[in-house]
C-alpha cells in the first residue's frame, strides 16, 4: 500500500470511529462546503451562526459537544446591559454568546492577539451582527510589553500560547503586543465589569496578577478560567496557583455539572483539570439566588 492509500486508509478509519452525530455533522459539512463552494454555516447551541472549517473545535461544535456545560453557565448569569470580557477570545464562541446575552444596551470585549485567529472572529461578528462587540488586537500579562506568540498550525489552533504550546503539532512565531487588564480598564474608562472568561493557555495566572486594580474594587467580577496543569506547566507554575490567587482575595471556586449549576470545590486541592467559576464574596449572595448550587 503507498503512502497516500494508507493516508486514506487512516481517514477512513478515523472517520468510521467517530460517534454517529459526528460522522453526519461532517458529511453536511463537506457536502455543503462542496457545492456551494463557500464555508458550510451552522447554528450554535444559543442560536448563533458559525461558519465552518475543519478544526478540532469546529468538530466539536458540528456534533454538539462543546462546552455544553459552560454554555449552560453562560447563560445562566448574563444578562442584558451587562458588560463582558472574553480574554482568549479565538474564532469567538464565547463572544458571540455573550454578545446575545447582553444585548444592545451590553458590552463584549473580545481579546484575540493572533491575526490568524482575529479573520474568523471578524468574519463571526459580522456573520451575526454583534454591534456590541469590540476586538482588541492585544495579549493581556502581567505587564505591558511585547511578546512572542506560538501560532498552532493544523486543527488544534486553538492551542496558541506565549509558551510553547503543550501540543505535538508545528508552529510559527508571530511578535504581539501585551497589555493588562488594569491598563486597558485605566485607558478606556471601561467601569462595571461583571463577567470575565478567561482561557489563554497557561497565562491565567499572569493575566490576574495584571488586574492587581480590579480585584481590589467592589464589586469584583465572576470569572470563568480554564485551570489545567497541562497549560500552565510550560509556564512553571501549577493549576492550583490560579486557584489559590483567586481564594486568598476571597473569591470562592466552583465546577460545573453538566447542567450548567456550579458545584464548590475545594480550593486546596493539589491539582486541577477543568474549566472553573471563581465567583466573589460581595457576589456571593446575588449568585447563589441567579443559579442553584449543589452541595
Amino acid at each position: 500500500m503507498d503512502e497516500s492509500s494508507l493516508d486514506v486508509s487512516v481517514r477512513i478509519r478515523r472517520f468510521l470511529t467517530k460517534p454517529a452525530k459526528e460522522r453526519l455533522g461532517s458529511v453536511r459539512y463537506h457536502f455543503r462546503a462542496l457545492f456551494t463552494r463557500r464555508s458550510a454555516t451552522i447554528r450554535l447551541p444559543f442560536g448563533g451562526k458559525w461558519a465552518l472549517e475543519e478544526s478540532a473545535l469546529d468538530a466539536q461544535l458540528r456534533s454538539g459537544a462543546f462546552e455544553r456545560a459552560e454554555t449552560r453557565f453562560v447563560e445562566g448569569i448574563l444578562r442584558p446591559g451587562m458588560t463582558a470580557l472574553d480574554v482568549g477570545a479565538h474564532h469567538g464562541y464565547y463572544t458571540l454568546l455573550a454578545s446575545m446575552l447582553v444585548g444592545n444596551r451590553g458590552r463584549v470585549i473580545a481579546f484575540e492577539p493572533s491575526p490568524r485567529e482575529r479573520i474568523r472572529l471578524e468574519g463571526h461578528i459580522r456573520l451575526n451582527r454583534c454591534e456590541n462587540v469590540r476586538i482588541e488586537e492585544v495579549a493581556l500579562g502581567a505587564f505591558p510589553g511585547k511578546a512572542e506568540l506560538f501560532l498552532v498550525e493544523g486543527t488544534e489552533d486553538y492551542c496558541n500560547s506565549l509558551r510553547p504550546p503543550a501540543v505535538n503539532a508545528k508552529t510559527r512565531r508571530v511578535r504581539v503586543n501585551v497589555t493588562t487588564i488594569d491598563d486597558f480598564l485605566s485607558s478606556t474608562g471601561l467601569e462595571d465589569v461583571q463577567f470575565i472568561k478567561l482561557d489563554v493557555e497557561g497565562a491565567e495566572l499572569d493575566v490576574l496578577k495584571g488586574a492587581s486594580n480590579l480585584l481590589r474594587q467592589s464589586p469584583r467580577p465572576v470569572f470563568m478560567v480554564e485551570v489545567y496543569d497541562i497549560r500552565t506547566q510550560p509556564w512553571g507554575y501549577a493549576a492550583r496557583d490560579i486557584v489559590r490567587f483567586l481564594a486568598e482575595r476571597s473569591f470562592e471556586w466552583f465546577s460545573l455539572e453538566e447542567s450548567g449549576n456550579p458545584r464548590p470545590v475545594d480550593s486546596a486541592s493539589s491539582s486541577f483539570d477543568a474549566n472553573l467559576v471563581a465567583v466573589p464574596a460581595e457576589r456571593m449572595f446575588r449568585f447563589s439566588e441567579t443559579v442553584k448550587i449543589r452541595s
